[in-house]
């Protein structure tokens, strides 16, 4: 869990209190974040000081998920067995305080024969259970339960609930710090944690960096034959997109974009875009990857020349 989550703005611009509700759902874009809010929100029904930022011992239960009133569902695909074995311990009471909480991550992932069977505790709620269910796609939600539920817009991250976020997963063995410009945590840590985004993203910086004469090409070419292909058009398409993009729209950081400004100017830039276009067309249609490469790495130094 990301605990430092709370220290977020995003966090606090909910001003989460527990209220009558017998239901919550946190729905934005970004599964990451959705998920880890619900995460802590569900501690505070079950905290020793209800407030989740204490670190007690039922927090740390809950964390571990051996809190005997706590109960989570966290799978790409939930089964009819799942949700039964949920509905078998609504009726039970609660163990270690008033509460029990159910919390069912990426809701989406959840069948219609499975939303229907746990509409009656939506609909007909015992006063000891507590529901908190997240989704990046309300449209996959029954109307039903939307119209049942209390439903929270979790808002976009700012520059500084990043640098939070990043020092905390740094520190964790998680570096994002590369992708920072990306609005979605979710996209950060994949992107993070992807070993061959990163190798081909390395493969990106090497080829701007080392790419300096036509003399250079063989060398670079050689040194790029072995990763993902399509992945190493599509990240150079978007550096160079993000040359030209305003600051804050862009997807990498400054240090990559700086290289590829100081190496090409914005004409330059501009006429290379269709050039890693017209090479991603020709991939897709099974020419040889050296060949495309070759030509696409001669013409982008013509361009830089012609373009002084």
């Amino acid at each position: 869990m990301i605990n430092c989550i709370k220290d977020t703005s995003v966090y606090k611009s909910l001003n989460l209190t527990k209220t009558s509700s017998h239901a919550y759902l946190f729905y934005s874009a970004d599964k990451v974040i959705n998920n880890e809010i619900a995460k802590i929100f569900a501690k505070t029904f079950l905290c020793v000081s209800h407030s989740a930022e204490d670190n007690c011992a039922m927090c740390r239960q809950v964390d571990s998920l051996s809190h005997p009133d706590f109960f989570l569902i966290d799978k790409n695909s939930v089964k009819v067995e799942d949700v039964n074995t949920l509905i078998s311990k609504l009726d039970t009471r609660p163990i270690s305080g008033d509460k029990k909480v159910f919390v069912i991550l990426n809701f989406e992932n959840v069948n219609e024969i499975s939303q229907n069977k746990l509409l009656k505790s939506f609909e007909e709620p015992n006063a000891s259970n507590i529901f908190i269910i997240t989704t990046t796609n309300t449209d996959k939600v029954l109307k039903t339960i939307m119209s049942r539920i209390t439903k929270i817009y979790v808002p976009k991250m700012t520059s500084e609930d990043k640098k939070i976020i990043s020092n905390d997963l740094n520190s964790k063995g998680i570096d994002i710090s590369h992708y920072l410009r990306l609005d979605s945590l979710t996209d950060m840590i994949n992107f993070a944690t992807n070993e061959t985004f990163s190798s081909t993203l390395v493969a990106v910086k090497s080829t701007i960096k080392n790419l300096n004469t036509t003399a250079d090409i063989p060398s670079v070419v050689s040194e790029i034959n072995s990763v993902d292909n399509s992945l190493f058009l599509t990240i150079l398409q978007e550096l160079f997109l993000d040359c030209i993009r305003d600051e804050n729209s862009r997807k990498f950081d400054n240090e990559l974009v700086e290289l590829v400004s100081k190496k090409f100017n914005h004409k330059a830039i501009v006429k290379c875009l269709p050039l890693i276009e017209d090479a991603y067309k020709k991939l897709l249609s099974n020419v040889n990857f050296i060949y495309i490469l070759d030509n696409l790495l001669f013409n982008i130094l013509k361009e830089k020349f012609l373009c002084k």
